[in-house]
């Protein structure tokens, strides 16, 4: 295992989007000397990354882009990180030189589960994973829209295990901080309860009041066609890709379902509230939605 980051060399970004491309204009930003190396499955967005200097080099072999990287940072759809790790390990089994990989999914659970399974066998021993998931982003998800600032401030979650190198934590933990996100460690299961409601109940309520509100109109008009700031505002975050949001959908579920069942309950007390014309309880439930919301400003 590598004594400190200053031993990391090279760092191939798997899958240069949105995130993994800002993390690379981010190390440069901040001083990152070794070489970065973008590998993906588009040539498209590999030359776009390379023009915008993102990368140093770039590459659609899966071989080349792993084989001589010190660290490896998947930005992949969540539904393919477990595989990417599989295929990563099968290159570097009988390469003894350690490997640290991380990713930046938004789910944690059984991404963790299953990349563990199969990493505690003998031959991974110079493999390490640690999960991170960085609280930075877009609706936007392109290299294109990738910028060196991203992170700053941003909280980036850490998931470690009791399986978990120390030193790898500690590793990944450098490498976030030196992009200037304040790092914290939860266990995977806590992140998935957590952001479940922090960001993926806001994306799944934002698509579906787009979908309601674009039902809306008669003969003469939509009722999107008078959509101001407001709801443009309140269902930016519809407009990400939704097959990477379909992903995230179906492997928090088992999170996400509860506060589905609960929204649907606060909707329904609402309801009511507007059937009884009960004026006094609804200012105080605005009331405490706003205090709630001004929490986050201070």
């Amino acid at each position: 295992m590598f004594e400190d980051f200053s031993q990391i060399k090279n760092i191939t970004i798997l899958g240069v989007g949105l995130i993994g491309g800002s993390l690379g204009l981010a190390l440069k930003a901040k001083g990152f000397r070794g070489e970065i190396t973008g590998l993906g499955r588009r040539t498209h967005t590999l030359d776009i990354a390379l023009e915008r200097h993102v990368v140093d080099n770039a590459t659609t072999d899966f071989q080349d882009g792993i084989h001589g990287a010190d660290l490896v940072v998947i930005g992949t759809p969540v539904d393919l990180i477990p595989e990417m790790v599989q295929r990563i390990a099968a290159i570097r089994t009988a390469d003894a030189r350690p490997l640290l990989i991380t990713d930046v999914g938004s789910i944690k659970s059984q991404i963790v589960e299953e990349i563990e399974s199969f990493l505690t066998v003998p031959e991974y021993g110079h493999l390490h994973f640690v999960g991170s998931h960085p609280m930075a982003g877009s609706e936007k998800t392109s290299v294109a829209a990738a910028r060196a600032n991203l992170f700053d401030g941003a909280k980036c979650i850490l998931t470690p295990t009791d399986k978990t190198h120390p030193q790898a934590l500690q590793l990944v933990t450098t490498l976030w901080t030196s992009v200037d996100t304040q790092v914290c460690h939860l266990s995977p299961t806590e992140h998935d309860l957590l952001i479940a409601g922090a960001s993926h109940l806001p994306h799944l309520i934002a698509s579906i009041l787009t979908k309601t509100v674009g039902e809306i109109g008669n003969d003469r008009a939509r009722a999107l066609d008078f959509a101001a700031t407001g709801f443009r505002d309140t269902t930016r975050i519809a407009a990400g890709a939704p097959q990477i949001w379909r992903a995230i959908f179906m492997q928090n579920a088992r999170s996400l379902l509860p506060m589905i069942d609960s929204t649907i309950e606060n909707l329904t007390e609402f309801k009511g509230l507007l059937e009884n014309q009960d004026d006094v309880e609804i200012e105080r439930v605005l009331a405490h939605a706003k205090m709630l919301r001004d929490t986050l400003e201070g």
